[in-house]
């Protein structure tokens, strides 16, 4: 070996260490720089400013031993091997070397160069592994505590063993919670069982669940895991990815593409239906001045309320493409809120439905429109109302900061939405109602975007509908 390898040696009895020297001068293929301490605290100041790449240390320092000097080099977060020099017959105190992070130990009435030169190489090449799997654990202990997925270990059956922060956050759960958990119970999945038990012959990648949260919340995740082994103890690895926003732009990205394409055939039939639409209106007008008969003017009046009727079906359907135009000042949501309940009260007395506020202490002041935001949430009340049975409705309408996002979450117990007809709501003319227009719902979506917020939508048939809207506090 032709590096250089520095030497502590601390061992205070003289003759001693010009023996252990002599052995290291015997090993003709190292190269050794020797420095040699006969104090504890000598060695302790040297430990603590200096680096050497070898310690050696005697177990009988004085007063001190060289379990107090391990100990010491320990919280110095010295990494570099230890070797302890003991006396014949001081197994115990080797062990206890051992325990505490020596590398190995050498008995002194035994020792020669051949056995120094093996506990060398042993103690160099045992340090540098550990020292390389230290640093790797330190590299991939970093990445797992700072991802923003939720990364875990659990047994075969799923019982969560370890896991990082970001699980917490995403579930809402505190960490404690989580470990006395089953990965399956928080996946919300008929299939997913399934796919567990085969884990071990088929690997789980980008796998799309519900994740159910400590809210009650359902996010939309990829989930990926495997089975790995470690010393014949096999467990399971996985990360669960959250893609709950962008689901959310994506489906806010395809809703302005349809908007602007419906907006832009609605303008366009608006015109081409206004104009004769006029015309037969001012003709009907003409010819109810000349008719003398009134039984003939019978059917005058109904063209002209039938071309009213149609004029104004027509100003409803071109109402979503007018939120692009508010005007957004500071104002107070839960203010707008009282509005739009307020506006609903002759509705909820006649179905005798209860309404449940519960706003956060705190004021929540936003930059918004009053009149176009009350119409949004205006909108969700009615909807509520009308899915809720007389007698037994509650809708609850709550307010919370959660992070940076200022939240209004409106929860009914009605008849609930259909998985297919969930993908759809927010479709401009969708509607599951028998007289509806299917404006309501994407008008509101329109009127939240203007507002730079969006708008989620969790629904259960027979149980009831929960829609949260959530707005950026700082943009």
């Amino acid at each position: 070996m032709n590096k250089l390898i520095k030497v502590l040696l601390v061992d205070d009895d003289e003759d001693d260490y010009f023996l252990t020297r002599e052995y290291f001068q015997d090993l003709v293929n190292w190269k050794f720089d020797i420095t040699w301490c006969s104090t504890f605290r000598d060695a302790q100041d040297r430990i603590r400013n200096e680096k050497f790449d070898l310690y050696l240390f005697d177990y009988l320092l004085g007063e001190s031993t060289g379990i107090d000097l391990i100990e010491l080099a320990c919280q110095f977060e010295c990494e570099e091997p230890i070797i302890l020099l003991t006396g014949k017959g001081d197994t115990k105190i080797a062990v206890e070397a051992l325990r505490l992070g020596a590398a190995d130990y050498l008995i002194k009435s035994e020792l020669d160069a051949e056995k120094l030169e093996r506990s060398i190489r042993y103690a160099l090449e045992r340090t540098s592994v550990m020292k390389a799997l230290k640093h790797s654990e330190r590299r991939y202990r970093r990445i797992f505590e700072e991802s923003n997925d939720f990364l875990f270990i659990s047994d075969l059956s799923g019982n969560i063993i370890d896991l990082n922060a970001s699980a917490g956050v995403l579930t809402g759960y505190p960490e404690d919670d989580l470990k006395l958990r089953n990965i399956l119970d928080l996946i919300e999945d008929p299939q997913f069982d399934m796919l567990w038990q085969n884990i071990a012959e088929h690997t789980i990648h980008d796998y799309e669940i519900r994740l159910l949260t400590k809210d009650g919340d359902k996010k939309y995740c990829l989930f990926s895991a495997s089975v790995e082994i470690d010393d014949d103890h096999p467990y399971i690895q996985g990360r669960i990815h959250d893609m709950t926003a962008r689901k959310q732009s994506e489906r806010e990205r395809l809703f302005s593409e349809k908007m602007a394409v419906t907006g832009r055939l609605v303008r366009m039939l608006a015109h081409e239906v206004r104009n004769p639409l006029t015309n037969v209106n001012l003709s009907a007008e003409q010819l109810e001045m000349e008719l003398t008969d009134e039984d003939q003017k019978f059917y005058t009046e109904i063209i002209k309320r039938n071309c009213t009727r149609i004029n104004d079906l027509i100003s409803q359907l071109l109402q979503p493409s007018g939120s692009e135009d508010i005007e957004l000042v500071n104002n107070s949501v839960h203010s707008v809120l009282d509005q739009a309940i307020k506006a609903a009260l002759d509705r909820v007395q006649l179905k005798r439905i209860q309404i449940a506020k519960q706003f956060a202490e705190e004021e929540m002041d936003l930059p918004l429109d009053p009149v176009s935001l009350e119409m949004a949430f205006l909108n969700l009340i009615t909807n509520a109302i009308e899915a809720m049975e007389e007698d037994r409705g509650i809708l609850r309408i709550a307010t919370k900061t959660q992070g940076e996002m200022i939240q209004v979450i409106f929860t009914d117990n009605g008849s609930g939405i259909s998985e297919d007809d969930m993908e759809k709501i927010f479709e401009p003319y969708f509607t599951g109602k028998n007289n509806g227009m299917g404006i309501g719902l994407s008008t509101t979506m329109s009127i939240i975007h203007a507002h730079h917020g969006r708008i989620d939508v969790q629904s259960q048939l027979g149980i009831g509908t929960t829609f949260t809207i959530s707005f950026q506090t700082s943009k």
